[in-house]
């Protein structure tokens, strides 16, 4: 399929089996709606006949940064929070509830929701500059458990939604949240090999590699925190 143009800050290309989704909002891949729109559309594989399926989905970033989280500044000018969040919490869990495997090429800070986009990916392909930061319930957000379990070790997920502090690349390598980190200039290459190796594998083996992080069961459990806190903003 044809490259397609940014559509709400999100490039999309599917070809050789897989679809390449990529944030294109520079400088800092800040998530509006539209971008939360876009990750919907390009991950909810249900709306594709089998035969046009994509057998595996990579996501990766463009900036200098990889994904800064929610933009703080369309945020300001929201009237219903509430509403606000479960049109954007929807965006996240299409990616957390994709049916094929999720491949995130990662070289820089992923903050927040950004970094809860990672935590939804099968194998994490990482630069030395990445780096995740789940600061949620500072900003009044209480939720994102539900997609860290698996990706972080249960302890680890605490400390992280408790105090906000930025993980780097070489911590995530230590706590297996990825299997390693790749230089900078070599990332693109090793991409792209871990990408043709997934594809060498048969289908029941792919879709084994997806249902073991049980995407559906993780999506509806982070969407029921959406939920509640959708809920606390409307009897606050």
């Amino acid at each position: 399929m044809p490259l397609r143009e940014p559509a709400g800050g999100l490039r999309v290309e599917d070809r050789d089996g897989a679809r390449h989704v990529t944030l294109a909002r520079p400088p800092v891949n800040a998530l509006s709606l539209k971008v939360y729109d876009a990750l919907r559309g390009a991950f909810d594989l249900d709306a594709v006949g089998a035969a046009g399926r994509p057998r595996l989905v990579v996501l990766r970033a463009e900036g200098r940064a990889w994904c800064a989280g929610q933009d703080v500044r369309e945020l300001a000018a929201v009237t219903d929070r509430a509403a606000y969040l479960e049109r954007a919490g929807g965006g996240v869990a299409a990616v957390a509830r994709c049916p094929v495997p999720v491949v995130a090429v990662v070289d820089g800070p992923a903050v927040g929701a950004g970094g809860l986009l990672v935590a939804c990916a099968d194998l994490v392909v990482a630069g030395p500059a990445a780096s995740v930061a789940f600061p949620e319930l500072r900003v009044g957000a209480p939720m994102g458990a539900a997609l860290l379990e698996g990706f972080l070790p249960p302890p680890l997920v605490s400390h992280a939604l408790a105090t906000g502090a930025t993980l780097g690349a070489d911590r995530l390598r230590e706590v297996g949240a990825v299997a390693e980190v790749v230089p900078a200039a070599a990332l693109d290459d090793r991409a792209a090999a871990v990408v043709a190796d997934l594809l060498a594998l048969p289908d029941d083996g792919l879709r084994y590699l997806r249902g073991s992080r049980r995407p559906a069961e993780r999506a509806a459990a982070y969407l029921a925190e959406v939920t509640a806190a959708a809920r606390a903003l409307r009897e606050a």
